[in-house]
């Protein structure tokens, strides 16, 4: 029962029984919910406004502040397609009355899988169709595909612990993958770039997230003892989510889609309304498949880390295997096996599987001359290492392959260079062997990699050459494509055009910075001119490079629109800004009431990362630390401070984090701290490797 105003709308997991008006204003009951976990009740009320339809029994609506509910028809639309999938999938229909998709003003990202009624920051929720881009239509359909995923694994059958976090969130992240790949496959979203959970890490697909942290000294197994809160909080990291995402799609991949799902209906059935451990999943998934899923499931997530496999031709059709485990700074790592689901094809036919048990094991007719590749389609959580004469047909063999396992070839050969496993010629000279082509996620890779060196050797005398050689391998994929939309395009080109205009702006491109200057200043007298599409990358080039009056402008914009959109889109271009002034003059806004609370102490990373002057942030922040924490939640909390060492690639920076640690931190820091200074130790040994090899391979292109 609550009490609220009259004019005001209630809402809570259950539909409203009834309303009766009081002297304060009006007493609305609820019924009774099924039983579920407390974590999962919801109560919202307000000025609201929304817009409802059905699916079947069940009544579906979107809810949102006064005059904001039209924004959520494209919400409403894909919940109706999402609700029927799952039904159908899970085979348990959704089991409450209604569900209320609601979007909560404050914030610009998050969601919360309360059950019948969801919350959601505006921003994950409401699209407009004339002012909003592509990517955030892409972002809302996921998110929504997440959340109501959790309706049953998670709300309808909850972890008995936080020790099986995975469960509900590694499976929300696949199955809310898995539908808006059903429906959406021309956006590609097992390739997609996300921006990591953990601060310490880089944007990418999410497997090669998990991956990345995974590897290192300060990784964790899927399953986890917790026993504090402090510890709860800490597990909701790329591990948890990505890496039990991937987990989960290698072994559908190896058992099939239709004894996977067998197998997630047999646990659905049994468990409802009740608690869960891992091995109830993999005792559903045994019966379904006759195979021993626990003993294979066991290497993956109760131990930490995964395998890469060494090819090794010997003739006669014979390919030797090797499995060890893969890690980056983490020298004498203890050594551990797994059971592999292996998938590998002869390039052009028909895939076929192998369970890998041991240490070594041997493929058996593989003609001598032809390319084969393990990890078809880059579905499994592994890393490959070829020989030299299997590298070499895969090379020839690149127009053959498909998108997919061509990011995947371009992700292992980073990751054997960052591991110090294989020179950086064996990256580059795979980018430049590769066909031409506009393909999202295979070009996001390699931006994601330049991105990544262009931040790595800022201040250092390699940074012009290398940005000229960047420019060279992007440059011809822009004039392709184009600033303005063709027609008959495909759906992710829009996508690809605003990362190319990123990228060649953040590489110095003169053609890049002066078009981004000339839309913006169309912008300022017609906002309208404009796409929705090019507003991020245009605004975030132009606050790069602004000068005070340029600054003052984007920052004016940003006060002014109401839209949650823009308002990301101006106040990011800001944090982009290299002058160090204005830099200070983005971090001072931190401290105002400008942004939703939740969001305004982001600004401070953001500066370190983009304006190249982490040292201005981490001035700025341990000056006003008190304030800045009072902004941010127990997570956050314990993740800023370490957060801002990362951009930094000066060892002795690590030594500077663990005094500053030591005096100024809580206890639950340590996991953060711990990967930060990894993180930083990294970059050290990284830069100074990478500077050598990378000066010989330009000079090599350039004679």
């Amino acid at each position: 029962t609550a009490v609220v105003p009259e004019s005001w709308i209630a809402v809570s997991n259950m539909p409203v029984e009834s309303e009766k008006k009081i002297a304060s204003g009006k007493e609305v009951r609820f019924p009774v919910t099924s039983p579920m976990s407390s974590y999962l009740n919801v109560f919202v009320a307000g000025e609201l406004d929304h817009i409802e339809s059905r699916v079947g029994p069940t009544q579906i609506g979107v809810i949102a502040t006064k005059g904001k509910a039209q924004l959520g028809r494209y919400a409403l639309e894909a919940t109706a397609q999402i609700l029927q999938y799952y039904n159908d999938y899970f085979g348990a229909p959704y089991p409450l009355p209604k569900l209320d998709q609601i979007a909560l003003p404050g914030g610009f990202g998050g969601a919360m899988e309360n059950w019948g009624g969801i919350t959601y920051y505006e921003s994950a929720l409401l699209f407009d169709p004339k002012n909003s881009s592509a990517e955030t239509k892409q972002i809302i359909y996921e998110v929504l595909a997440h959340e109501m995923a959790h309706q049953w694994f998670g709300d309808l059958v909850t972890m008995a612990w936080w020790d099986n976090l995975w469960l509900n969130e590694g499976f929300a992240s696949w199955m809310g993958t898995k539908c808006t790949a059903h429906f959406n496959p021309q956006w590609e979203v097992w390739l997609r770039r996300n921006l990591p959970r953990d601060p310490t890490r880089r944007a990418g697909i999410a497997k090669e997230q998990a991956m990345e942290s995974d590897a290192r000294s300060t990784t964790h197994p899927i399953q986890q003892p917790i026993a504090t809160e402090a510890e709860a909080n800490s597990a909701f990291d790329d591990i948890t989510y990505k890496k039990g995402q991937s987990f989960l799609r290698l072994l559908e991949s190896f058992l099939g889609e239709v004894v996977f799902r067998d197998g997630i209906r047999r646990y659905i059935a049994a468990h409802k309304y009740s608690n869960t451990t891992t091995a109830d999943l993999w005792n559903a998934l045994s019966e379904a498949s006759k195979q021993p899923i626990g003993e294979i499931a066991a290497g993956w997530t109760e131990q930490p880390g995964f395998p890469v496999v060494k090819v090794k031709r010997e003739g006669d059709g014979k390919v030797q295997l090797t499995q060890e485990r893969f890690t980056v700074n983490f020298k004498n790592a203890p050594p551990l096996e797994w059971k592999i689901p292996l998938t590998y094809s002869v390039v052009g036919e028909v895939p076929a599987t192998l369970l890998m048990t041991s240490k070594t094991d041997e493929l058996q007719n593989i003609p001598a001359d032809r390319a084969f590749k393990l990890n078809v389609n880059g579905a499994g959580n592994y890393r490959v290492e070829y020989d030299a004469s299997s590298w070499k047909l895969l090379l020839e063999a690149l127009p053959k392959l498909g998108g997919e396992d061509r990011v995947n070839l371009l992700s292992d050969a980073w990751a054997l260079v960052q591991a110090d496993r294989a020179p950086v010629s064996l990256y580059f000279g795979l980018v430049e062997k590769l066909p031409a082509s506009t393909d999202l996620a295979e070009c996001e890779q390699i931006i994601n990699v330049l991105d990544f060196i262009n931040r790595l050797f800022v201040g250092n005398p390699e940074l012009g050459n290398f940005q000229r050689y960047a420019r060279s391998l992007l440059r011809p994929t822009f004039e392709r494509l184009g600033w303005e939309p063709k027609e008959g395009e495909p759906p992710t080109a829009g996508n690809l055009r605003a990362s190319l205009i990123n990228a060649l702006g953040d590489l110095g491109d003169p053609q890049i910075i002066a078009g981004c200057r000339q839309r913006f200043e169309k912008c300022l007298a017609d906002p309208a001119s404009l796409a929705p599409d090019l507003r991020p990358p245009v605004l975030a080039i132009v606050g790069h490079y602004a000068d005070e009056k340029t600054w003052d402008k984007l920052h004016e914009r940003g006060l002014k629109t109401t839209s949650i959109e823009e308002k990301q889109n101006y106040y990011s271009a800001l944090a982009e800004a290299i002058d160090p002034k204005l830099a200070k003059k983005t971090l001072a806004i931190a401290l105002t009431d400008e942004l939703p609370t939740s969001r305004a102490v982001f600004l401070v990373p953001m500066v370190a990362r983009d304006s190249g002057h982490p040292d201005i942030a981490l001035d700025f922040a341990r000056a006003n630390m008190k304030a800045l924490l009072a902004k941010t939640d127990a997570v956050g909390a314990n993740r800023f401070a370490p957060s801002l060492f990362t951009f930094f690639s000066d060892e002795s920076r690590a030594d500077e984090l663990e005094s500053y640690a030591k005096t100024n931190m809580p206890s639950a820091s340590a996991p953060e701290v711990a990967k930060a200074v990894d993180e930083i130790q990294f970059r050290a040994e990284f830069k100074k490797r990478l500077a050598t090899q990378l000066n010989a391979w330009i000079e090599r292109k350039d004679r």
